[in-house]
């Protein structure tokens, strides 16, 4: 059995689509803890009415802010061996709980993994901008020093790692990131993302995670990157705390918008 996690804090368009992309796994055998903040009583009817019939599906909600908060929360209602994560404005392709289960049950090394994943708008189509692909332990582990390389709403662990780790315990922002740089100070605990694309990871104008957060994003990394410099010497961690400013985002962002456009008209 799975237990799948999934924090949100509105009622909006996108959370039927979300609701329906876990109903229609291939893998059933799971609960669903909505966390849910401080919604009113008229979205809390509409959400009782997306989930109606579909006993798997357990509604909370939260009156205490923060993000670290509603996932620790939801962590502490795990019984099972396997915890996934899900955001309300996502979707995951059908097989996504199936083969990565399978995956976890059939590498016992491994402690979390993700998978290949689709970047698209509020309309649901492919953006220009790619999540970058990282597969293997050694990969994701170099690129924890830099970027994030697990995209965590599509993220599936073992239930006794994120408890061992003592859960999510920085910041308002980039909480996921920390968790995996503590779990990753393990050199046993191995990462994985499949090659298979399982997961469409919406941007939009109303996520927690949009360029009108990235400021406060950019405290809450540069400050744990610099811990994990103090704790281990490694000057990458140094040069993570620049790549992760918003400037040098917004910068590698602009050179990919031109090279595609050269590319585009044959330049």
């Amino acid at each position: 059995m799975l237990t799948v996690i999934m924090p949100i804090a509105a009622v909006d368009e996108f959370l039927p689509s979300a609701i329906n992309s876990i109903q229609k796994q291939t893998f059933q055998d799971y609960i669903c803890h909505i966390l849910c903040r401080h919604l009113t009583e008229d979205e809390l009817k509409r959400l009782s009415a997306i989930v109606s019939g579909d006993d798997r599906f357990v509604l909370h909600q939260l009156h205490l802010n923060g993000i670290a908060f509603a996932l620790n929360y939801g962590l502490n209602l795990v019984k099972t061996k396997y915890v996934a994560r899900m955001d309300g404005d996502d979707i995951c392709y059908p097989t996504r709980f199936e083969k990565q289960l399978n995956f976890l049950e059939g590498n016992p090394n491994y402690v979390m993994v993700g998978c290949r994943v689709k970047l698209v708008d509020a309309r649901g189509e492919e953006v220009n901008q790619k999540f970058r692909f990282f597969e293997d332990d050694h990969e994701i582990r170099q690129a924890l020093k830099y970027r994030m390389p697990l995209c965590h709403p599509a993220i599936t662990s073992r239930t006794d790692i994120l408890l061992e780790y003592g859960g999510y315990t920085y910041g308002a922002t980039a909480e996921d990131h920390e968790l995996y740089m503590r779990i990753a100070r393990n050199p046993n605990n191995m990462f994985k993302n499949l090659p298979d694309t399982l997961f469409n990871y919406r941007r939009h104008d109303n996520q927690l995670t949009n360029a009108h957060n990235a400021n406060e994003a950019y405290y809450n990394i540069g400050g744990f990157m610099f811990t994990e410099f103090l704790r281990t010497w490694n000057p990458a961690y140094l040069i993570g705390i620049v790549a992760v400013h918003p400037l040098s985002r917004q910068s590698r962002h602009l050179l990919r918008k031109l090279k595609g456009f050269l590319t585009s008209n044959n330049l």
